[in-house]
């Protein structure tokens, strides 16, 4: 922000000093091509094949100084690693390029075989097939290096980082599903709660229709069948508070598991740490963002196996003949008595349904991780475009019993390096690619001229 404050047009400080010199800098390369005595007698045409031949290599080790630096950096204050090492290599890229394209060029326009073969058409023949070797097989095999040293951090100091991103986009989006989906099955609580609010509601209006009118014995008043379903009702109500409390605990807190506001939170981070800048210090970048991945993948996990109003309703259900104990007055009727067990059946079977109901509401199915889905790394990569695995199966249908269900969770951050990530999504980011070989062979293509046109490096006045 105060780089941009400082900027004009819109545009940082930084940016425009650093464009300014990239121009100042190629300047200089086009006037001392243009008018250095060294290329007396060199036509146009190869001025300017200089000219982008040394443009060329400077773009590449800037480039290449990038992707080195992603490729070699630490965390830790490594001077010579972190500083020293990445323009050095730029330099040597530049080196390496100037010394392939400048030097191959004049290593192709001169004759190495048969030098005392005289012109005419079978020295025109021999020179041109030494042309050939040397352009076609020699220049070529020089030009691999290039690409192992240049094209490839080219790519992954151009690419990397957006193609790491690209990977963990698309991780933040399984996340977002994840939670969304957790949130929406933590929506039971709501309804067993509402439930045993209902039947508070119920046992009550029971207990006063027994006091009343005998609704449930036949005989009205406080008797044995009225203070039994009035402790019920009691019982009840505090199981119910009971849970209450879980589910207020939970949504007062800061991961509120039934609010979606918490999903687009968290994901609303991560998207902001993914966006920061990755090149000040990319293993500081990628160990925050992961950090913070797997901090809400376990609270998405913890989530997802939080099931205390569960156990304490199991708890009550098997507790309920001691919670509840029955009169056993012997002055009470059998009526009396049948109603009282009907009654507690009743409600047993009820609370029983209720349970059952939270059982069978199972979190969905985790989503597959990028890890897991291609879970080649380094040269498997290379080996998967080579050879392609096999289709998966159709995995087989396992019923998803309680065993199953808690097994399962939510993988963490499938983590990925720049050069990783720039091979495993090539063909999104093929432009990257056509940009890194075209700049860094663009001389080639033009060095091909010496070929059929072996005079095109002299001026005018100076050719055979």
């Amino acid at each position: 922000m105060a780089q941009d404050a400082g900027g004009a047009g819109g545009y940082s400080l930084t940016a425009i000093a650093g464009a300014s010199a990239v121009i100042a800098i190629i300047g200089l390369v086009l006037i001392g091509a243009l008018a250095s005595p060294r290329l007396k007698g060199s036509s146009l045409f190869n001025r300017l094949f200089v000219v982008v031949a040394v443009t060329a290599g400077f773009f590449s080790a800037i480039s290449s100084a990038i992707g080195f630096g992603l490729i070699t950096s630490q965390e830790s204050a490594d001077i010579f690693r972190n500083s020293i090492l990445p323009p050095a290599f730029g330099v040597f890229v530049f080196c390496l390029a100037v010394a392939i394209w400048v030097g191959g060029a004049d290593f192709v326009r001169h004759r190495d075989w048969f030098r005392g073969l005289k012109g005419g058409f079978l020295g025109d023949i021999v020179f041109f097939i030494e042309r050939a070797i040397k352009l076609f097989i020699i220049v070529p095999l020089l030009a691999t290096i290039l690409f192992f040293v240049s094209t490839w951090t080219t790519v992954v100091g151009i690419g990397g980082v957006d193609a790491v991103r690209h990977t963990y986009t698309f991780e933040i989006d399984r996340l977002a599903s994840e939670c969304a989906g957790i949130t929406a099955w933590r929506q039971r609580d709501f309804l067993a709660r509402e439930d045993l609010r209902l039947s508070v509601r119920d046992v009550k209006r029971v207990a006063g229709g027994e006091r009343n009118d005998g609704s449930q014995s036949g005989s009205r008043g406080d008797g044995a069948v009225t203070t039994y379903i009035t402790g019920l009702a009691n019982w009840y109500e505090g199981l119910e508070s009971s849970v209450n409390a879980i589910i207020e605990e939970q949504a007062d807190s800061a991961n509120n598991p039934y609010d979606q506001d918490t999903c687009a939170r968290h994901t609303d981070e991560l998207k902001k740490m993914l966006a920061q800048n990755a090149y000040d210090n990319v293993d500081r970048w990628n160990r925050e963002f992961e950090t913070a991945f797997n901090d809400f993948a376990a609270i998405i996990n913890l989530s997802r196996r939080d099931k205390r109003i569960e156990r304490l309703l199991d708890q009550q259900l098997d507790a309920f003949a001691r919670a509840n104990p029955k009169p056993s007055d012997g002055r009470m009727s059998e009526r009396q008595r049948a109603a009282i067990d009907a009654y507690a059946e009743e409600v047993e079977s009820a609370l029983q349904s209720t349970i059952r109901s939270q059982k069978l509401q199972k979190p969905p199915v985790p989503l597959k991780s990028a890890a897991e889905l291609s879970p080649a790394r380094g040269l498997d990569i290379f080996r998967e475009i080579v050879n392609p695995p096999a289709p998966p199966e159709e995995p087989e249908k396992v019923s998803r019993a309680q065993s199953v269900v808690d097994a399962e969770f939510v993988p963490g951050l499938s983590t990925i390096t720049p050069r990783d990530a720039v091979l495993k999504n090539a063909s999104i980011f093929s432009d990257v690619w056509a940009l890194a070989i075209s700049w860094d062979y663009a001389p080639y293509i033009l060095m091909l001229a010496f070929l059929f046109f072996p005079s095109a490096e002299r001026a005018q006045g100076f050719k055979d």
